[in-house]
């Protein structure tokens, strides 16, 4: 018993292992294009603080997208930072976190 445990274990193990070390989609970052302003906060509320603006033309990179509590959806950047999607073209390429 405690062999075959030790066994499943070791399986188990091995799975989480190589479910983490390949990249996820959502891990890559894309660059997005501000086609207005749009602020980036540090939390996904436009009630949260406000650490930089991007013009339109300027760029951010972000990794994943997320839905506040009011249903709204919001890029998260590298740095952990947010800033509002629909200041942004659509892409399809962006995952949820």
């Amino acid at each position: 018993m405690k062999k075959m445990l030790g066994r499943v274990l070791a399986v188990a193990a091995a799975g989480v292992f190589a479910s983490t070390t390949f990249a996820s989609p959502a891990l890559a970052s894309v660059k997005i294009t501000a086609y207005e302003t749009a602020p980036v906060r540090t939390q996904p509320y436009g009630s949260s603080h406000q650490v930089r603006t991007l013009q339109p033309g300027d760029y951010i990179y972000v990794d994943c997208f997320v839905f506040n509590s009011y249903g709204n959806r919001w890029y998260r950047t590298g740095a952990g930072f947010y800033t509002y999607a629909p200041h942004f073209p659509s892409y399809s390429n962006i995952y949820k976190c």
